[in-house]
C-alpha cells in the first residue's frame, strides 16, 4: 500500500482524536534521576554519535509529556520527499510544505508542530509560541492561510519510550538535552539543525 493511501485510511482515526489516545497508552513517566532531562513538560533531544539505532541517527527530538504518559517526542529534521498535498489534496496550500518523519511509532498517524499565538482544542502547548497538535480543521487553517502562523512542521509517526528508558539511554551518552529552541525548529534548514545544536550541546573536551 503507497504512503498516501495509508495517510486517507488512517485520517478517519486522526479526526477521533488519536494524539490523546496514544499519550494515555503509555504509563506515567518515572521520577527523574539527576541525569535526566530538566524538570520542564519538553525539551530537545539531540543525537550523540554514540547512538546506535539508525533510525534516530543525528536526529533532534522535540520530547513532551503530561500527567498521563511517559515522554513521547517527535524528530523535527527529517523531511520526506513529499509535499502534503500529495496526502492532503483538499487543503490549501498544502503544496507548499514537506512531510516530515516524526518516529518509527504509528507511522500512519498525522501530528505537527506550530508556532503562533495560542493553540485552541486538541493542542499540547510546548513553550510559549509553540504547539503540538493532531486537529485536523486547525491544521487546514494553518495551511490555507486562515489561521496565522510563523512555522509549521507537519510530520507521521512519533518517538516513545517506557519507563526509565529514557533517562538511561540519556546517562550512557545516547542523547544530549537543551531547552525547546523555536527558531532551530521552524527557522533553519531541516539539514543545518541537527549540526547546530549538536555543536550546541556537546560538552567541551576537558
Amino acid at each position: 500500500m503507497s504512503l498516501q493511501s495509508r495517510f486517507l485510511l488512517f485520517l478517519g482515526a486522526l479526526l477521533l482524536g488519536g494524539w490523546p489516545a496514544m499519550l494515555m497508552a503509555y504509563a506515567p513517566m518515572q521520577p527523574l534521576r539527576p541525569y535526566g532531562p530538566p524538570p520542564g513538560s519538553s525539551f530537545l533531544l539531540v543525537a550523540s554519535r554514540k547512538l546506535a539505532d539508525p533510525r534516530f541517527h543525528e536526529t533532534v527530538v522535540l520530547v513532551t509529556r503530561n500527567r498521563h504518559s511517559g515522554p513521547i517526542g517527535i524528530v523535527i529534521n527529517r523531511p520526506e520527499d513529499i509535499t502534503l498535498d500529495k496526502i492532503l489534496p483538499a487543503y490549501a496550500g498544502a503544496g507548499k510544505f514537506k512531510l516530515f518523519a516524526g518516529g518509527p511509532v504509528n507511522p500512519e498517524h498525522i501530528s505537527y508542530l506550530f508556532r503562533g499565538e495560542g493553540g485552541g482544542a486538541g493542542t499540547l502547548k510546548i513553550s510559549e509560541h509553540v504547539y503540538l497538535s493532531y486537529n485536523m480543521p486547525l491544521l487546514a487553517e494553518l495551511l490555507s492561510g486562515a489561521r496565522a502562523h510563523t512555522g509549521l512542521r507537519v510530520v507521521h509517526g512519533l518517538a516513545a519510550w517506557a519507563p526509565g528508558q529514557l533517562e538511561n539511554e540519556i546517562a550512557r551518552g545516547d542523547w544530549y538535552v537543551l531547552p525547546v529552541n523555536d527558531e532551530a525548529i521552524f527557522d533553519r534548514p531541516a539539514t543545518e539543525i541537527w549540526p547546530e545544536l549538536f555543536r550546541k550541546a556537546k560538552p567541551v573536551p576537558d
